[in-house]
Parts: structure tokens; sequence; C-alpha cells
């Protein structure tokens, strides 16, 4: 289930400044940044949204139900939100570091059925930071990998079923040089 923009919008205005209450996502500052205009500003649809992130536990209230912060389930949908907003707003061709140091980085994962989630979202960050899928659940990358993604790829229930692996030589890049206009 998606999660609706304005609903994505007011993960990200929280992940940023830690709470949220109506006169925070109200604040020009807010509108402006993520781009929601009067079609949005409408409190009916700020309403529904937090009221759907509750039941999805997203967002949990607090000092007299006026506020509202993230929960760990929430910080990781923000989190999600943030990079595919990230990867929106770039040039999806343009990787973040261009400097090629010839090594290639490959992402290999087989995340059991059960963990489904936590597959699904390790394929869509691999797609925002740039991986290009090499074979089914293999990933490949030219560039440094960010810190964030290393973190996720030793979590305690990602671990067990991902590797990491650096090289220098691939034997036939040419495809991957092509995929990664190298």
């Amino acid at each position: 289930m998606q999660i609706s923009s304005v609903g994505s919008m007011i993960l990200m205005i929280v992940r940023e400044i830690g709470e949220i209450t109506v006169n925070a996502f109200f604040n020009p500052k807010y509108a402006k940044k993520y781009g929601y205009g009067n079609r949005y500003e409408k409190r009916n649809s700020y309403h529904v949204a937090i009221s759907r992130l509750r039941r999805r536990g997203f967002i949990t209230q607090y000092k007299n139900k006026e506020i509202y912060r993230l929960t760990s389930l929430g910080e990781k949908e923000a989190f999600l939100c943030a990079l595919k907003d990230f990867r929106l707003s770039t040039d999806k061709n343009s990787p973040q570091d261009t400097n090629w140091d010839g090594k290639w980085r490959m992402i290999f994962f087989d995340i059991p059925e059960k963990k489904r989630r936590y597959r699904d979202e390790l394929r869509l960050m691999l797609k925002v930071i740039g991986f290009k899928e090499f074979q089914k659940s293999i990933w490949a990358y030219p560039y440094k990998v960010p810190n964030f993604l290393k973190e996720i790829l030793f979590e305690e229930q990602m671990k067990h079923y991902t590797r990491l692996i650096t090289t220098d030589k691939i034997e036939y890049d040419k495809d991957l040089r092509r995929m990664f206009k190298l």
C-alpha cells in the first residue's frame, strides 16, 4: 500500500524537524520546500493523512494529542520517502560521485519471503542510489557505497541474507560499463 503524497510530505517534514503540529505542516517554509499548494492546504487533507499514518504505525501522538512524532517504523518510511524525493529531484543518469575508481561494488541478496518488506525496501534503495540490476538479486555499482546503505546491509535482520563485494576486476565488464556510461 502506497503512502499519499500528503502523507509522504508529512513524514519528510517530521523527519526534518522532529515533530509536527497543524501549524508546522502549514508553515509556508515547508509548503514551498515540499511543493504542496492550495489543494493540500485544506486541513481536512492533513487530518486524513495523519489518521492514515497513525493507523499504519508511522507516527504517534503525545503532549495532549497535539504533537506527532515518528515511530521507528515511521523513521524508516520517512527515510524511504526522502530517498524517493531525492532521486526524483536529481538527474537519474548522474550519480553523486562521478569519479570512478575502477572498482565494482556488487550486492548479492537472498532475503526470504517472510521478510519480503526488507527485500522490497532494499531494492528501492539500490535503485534510488543508482545501482543497476545485473542479474536477479545481484546489483552492481561503480562508485563508493554510501555509509547508510552499509549500515542497513549489516543490520541484524539483513546481514544474514546480504553480501557486499568490492572488486577491481570483472571479466568482460563492457556491458556494465555501458550501463553506467563509463
